[in-house]
């Protein structure tokens, strides 16, 4: 019995792995059974919260590469708006072809992604001070080129036809979601890229120790973001028929509130995401149940804070039980002295310095 009990998962283990998956089937019940929320598992209404909630759940995904590699990045939500502004104005103000007006959209992310991961990487600036003041400048651009006004005509019907069309019964964007979890997921579990940059986000200098050149890791890992950014916001496009100046930053919040309590489940203590789009659901029909339960708009500001704070919470302490329990050698990981041989393998991502408790 001995031989095997170190494999055999104990009951606090899967809890902590997989009960946000049990909480996410509690709500789906309850909002389903009750009688107060009849058209909660309507056709209709699972259509339109999978449509919605896939511009978040890429936004989301491209910023778990970033906490990946040890950083925040708090630009993920405007440089999508600035992406869909770009991709409808390309359209609607400038008269260009689609296949221009959709490589315009991509660039400008990849570009916002370019900047923030050279001023982080190579200056050493904080990563939520850099793309806090990225934020401020996209929303200066934005009203400056759309003078508050949404951008409406002349968008393509073919890309309005993919945001509101479905395959299957299932939303169009959706697919677009599910091929970008998976190539971030294989990206970052199964490449040396991906596993470079979790070593990074676990222990920076022992990952220089071992030759990874961490300025480069940091500075794809927000490129990366950016290109994903710049993909959700075409994405957007598609889905509202236009561009709307106002919505961008509304997404930074429930991305990282995703991002962070995916990090508490499937892949406890580790940014992952198929966690990630757990969440993204989990918080998206949570708050989709409470509005039509009747409660007031603000519920889903306040649903998204909560869960931030918890997450972290969660992730702060069952990081320390799991370096508390882990072997003096493991243990050593998080701190600068780690065995540099053991870095690459990305075992567990720590919460970034800004944001974690000491």
């Amino acid at each position: 019995m001995t031989k095997y009990s170190t494999w055999i998962p104990k009951p606090l283990d899967i809890l902590e792995r997989y009960g946000l998956l049990v909480l996410f089937a509690a709500v789906i019940l309850f909002f389903w059974l009750s009688g107060e929320t009849p058209q909660f598992m309507t056709t209709a209404n699972v259509q339109n919260v999978l449509s919605n909630e896939s511009v978040l759940g890429i936004i989301a995904i491209g910023s778990v590469i970033p906490l990946a590699a040890g950083q925040i990045d708090l630009s993920v939500g405007p440089a999508a708006g600035l992406s869909s502004i770009v991709t409808a104005g390309m359209m609607s103000k400038s008269g260009l072809p689609l296949g221009v007006a959709l490589c315009a959209g991509i660039a400008i992310g990849a570009v916002v992604g370019l900047v923030n991961g050279l001023l982080v990487a190579r200056t050493g600036i904080n990563s939520i001070i850099v793309t806090l003041g990225t934020t401020s400048i996209i929303a200066a651009i934005v009203q400056w080129y759309t003078s508050g006004l949404a951008l409406t005509t002349g968008i393509s019907p073919s890309l309005v036809k993919i945001g509101l069309g479905t395959w299957l019964g299932i939303p169009r964007p959706f697919y677009f979601l599910l091929v970008a979890a998976l190539l971030v997921w294989y990206l970052l579990e199964y490449t040396p890229v991906g596993r470079y940059v979790y070593a990074t986000g676990t222990n920076a200098k022992a990952a220089e120790l071992v030759g990874l050149g961490v300025p480069r890791l940091v500075l794809f890992s927000f490129v990366s973001a950016g290109i994903l950014a710049g993909v959700a916001g075409v994405l957007l496009v598609a889905v509202q028929s236009g561009g709307n100046p106002q919505i961008g930053p509304n997404y930074t919040l429930p991305a990282l509130a995703a991002a962070f309590l995916g990090a508490t489940t499937i892949k406890p203590g580790r940014y992952n995401i198929f966690g990630t789009l757990a969440a993204v659901f989990f918080l998206a029909f949570s708050v989709n149940g409470l509005t039509l339960w009747g409660t007031d708009v603000w519920v889903s500001d306040l649903f998204n804070g909560a869960a931030l704070i918890i997450a972290v919470g969660v992730a702060v302490v069952s990081g320390r039980r799991r370096r508390a329990a882990a072997p003096p050698a493991a243990a050593s990981a998080d701190g600068d002295t780690a065995d540099p041989s053991t870095v690459p393998s990305g075992t567990e991502t720590r919460i970034p310095d800004t944001v974690r408790a000491n």
